[in-house]
């Protein structure tokens, strides 16, 4: 019998962005269940935050599509500055996931850390 317990994760510590796009690094989802969020940190700027997947072992990596090319792995589409906020998502299904975190307006400081749900 399994049991649940959170996972908390740092995968993007003060990383300088200056309007350009950066990936945290990678997390394993197979043990995975329900929604996670992603506690985030920016000193400027606005960010675009986005779930990739790779099922090759981080080789490939690929923005989720639905069948109505609907994008699925949006986190947020513009996160202004913030000391700190909690931005909840579905996670798309993967045996690897990163962020994707663009940056479209200022040089900014950015950390990720990613709360999930997982079964041992």
């Amino acid at each position: 019998m399994s049991r649940s317990q959170l996972d908390i994760v740092k995968l993007m510590d003060a990383v300088t962005i200056d309007s350009e796009t950066k990936y945290s690094d990678t997390w394993s989802f197979q043990r995975c269940t329900g929604s996670a969020s992603v506690f985030i940190v920016s000193t400027a700027g606005t960010l675009a935050i986005t779930q990739q997947c790779s099922y090759d072992g981080g080789v490939t990596w690929y923005e989720p599509y639905d069948i109505s090319t609907t994008a699925l792995g949006i986190v947020v589409a513009a996160q202004t500055v913030t000391t700190g906020v909690y931005r909840v998502f579905t996670p798309v299904l993967a045996p690897l996931i990163r962020f994707s975190v663009t940056e479209s307006t200022a040089s900014t400081e950015v950390s990720l850390t990613l709360i999930a749900r997982v079964e041992v």
